[in-house]
């Protein structure tokens, strides 16, 4: 009988230095050779903290769409490694981010997840910035001898665009400039759809009992979809043969497959003028490593953004976002309808996966497991492995780098 106090899961209490030792010996195999992520790089505290650091606080991470926020003012937050992030629009369409905190006692400037103002007033002391980040007003602070405005300012965060997402870095001095290094995957593959063109119609926030990278791991392969999406997306009857796993990089991994129909769901729009071919009936999953995850189709694109909330919990940040050509169709009269019926379909989609993804977590927290292997069109886990151990290899972040 086991003790009271004894751990369940054998994995919790992994020290880095043997969780790092497994994650680097899984990456040095080639992929014909490779096994699934070793149990505990999803339930080491220890990493945990470790990838909070290597990863999330060093890298770009998806917080949005721009077409979310078209107007001067209009906002979304999110939160990124703790820390709280605000998205403004300017004036001259810019996009700036912030530290959604206030510069005075640093409470959370903006609850809400999104909105739309000219200037942002904390609800504390009554300190107000405009969208900029400029402190317009902070009562009675004339009081203190010597204080100066412009010397408090909402602390600024890296910024930028890509394909009309948007991404924000916490890093002080990001290593890489996104578009650059995705330069490969817009210019060989998803440029063509023209995704910046895409409208979003559906933003939404979900919580799972698992780790972050179990989600990950499902979505970037689709070995699973004809078994466990029998109601959603293996309705599009995509043979597995027909998988093609892109390049190498250390920056992104996709997959692709046409399907047969070439009109109705999953296929463009007689409007769409921007695909030719079997591109007219391509769909599209890739990854912006860490945590951008895009299903990407001629009618329609789903996206998430996921982050650790522990070694047994995370949270995902979703959208939907679909063609002009597509969203030119749908009668006013009906457009709440139509948008409800998406709704549903990614909801069960949704239910589909998480029974998966909550069972990965569970099955991994085992002491005794098989050794594991990957199908040929698993390449995409290969590639995110290996994306985490050469980030996760990197000397270890000192604070405030």
């Amino acid at each position: 009988m086991l003790a009271r106090n004894m751990p369940s899961n054998p994995h919790t209490n992994a020290s880095l230095d043997s969780v790092l030792a497994e994650l680097k010996a899984a990456a040095a195999v080639p992929f014909a050779e490779a096994r699934p992520l070793p149990a505990a790089l999803n339930h080491s505290t220890a990493f945990l903290e470790h990838e909070r650091q290597a990863v999330f606080e060093r890298e770009w991470i998806c917080v949005g769409r721009e077409d979310e926020i078209p107007a001067h003012g209009d906002y979304l937050t999110h939160e990124i490694a703790g820390v709280p992030v605000l998205v403004v629009r300017q004036q001259d369409q810019e996009i700036i981010a912030f530290v959604n905190a206030c510069a005075h006692r640093f409470a959370c400037l903006e609850p809400a997840e999104r909105g739309s103002r000219k200037r942002f007033t904390c609800r504390y002391h009554a300190w107000t910035y405009d969208c900029a980040g400029a402190l317009l007003r902070a009562p009675y602070m004339e009081m203190k001898d010597g204080f100066d405005p412009a010397e408090h300012r909402l602390r600024r965060l890296h910024c930028c665009s890509w394909e009309g997402f948007v991404y924000v870095s916490i890093a002080h001095d990001p290593q890489k400039f996104l578009p650059e290094v995705l330069a490969p995957l817009r210019e060989q593959v998803v440029g063509r759809y023209d995704m910046a063109c895409y409208r979003s119609v559906m933003r939404e926030r979900m919580e799972w009992n698992a780790n972050w990278k179990n989600l990950m791991e499902n979505f970037i392969e689709s070995y699973h979809v004809p078994i466990a999406h029998g109601k959603t997306f293996a309705q599009h009857n995509k043979p597995l043969q027909d998988y093609v796993c892109g390049e190498d990089s250390e920056h992104y991994c996709y997959h692709r497959a046409p399907q047969a129909a070439t009109s109705g769901s999953g296929a463009a729009h007689p409007n769409n003028h921007r695909l030719d071919g079997e591109w007219r009936r391509m769909m599209v999953d890739f990854c912006v490593f860490p945590n951008h995850l895009v299903t990407l189709m001629p009618d329609y694109l789903w996206y998430i953004s996921v982050q650790p909330l522990g070694t047994d919990r995370m949270q995902a940040t979703w959208g939907l976002a679909v063609p002009p050509e597509v969203l030119d169709d749908v009668d006013a009269a009906g457009y709440d309808r139509w948008l409800d019926e998406f709704r549903r379909y990614m909801d069960i989609a949704n239910d589909e996966d998480k029974v998966l993804v909550e069972a990965l977590h569970r099955g991994s927290a085992s002491a005794l497991l098989p050794a594991g292997t990957y199908h040929p069109i698993e390449r995409n886990l290969w590639q995110f492995n290996n994306y985490l151990a050469r980030v996760c290899a990197r000397e270890r972040p000192r604070a405030g780098d």
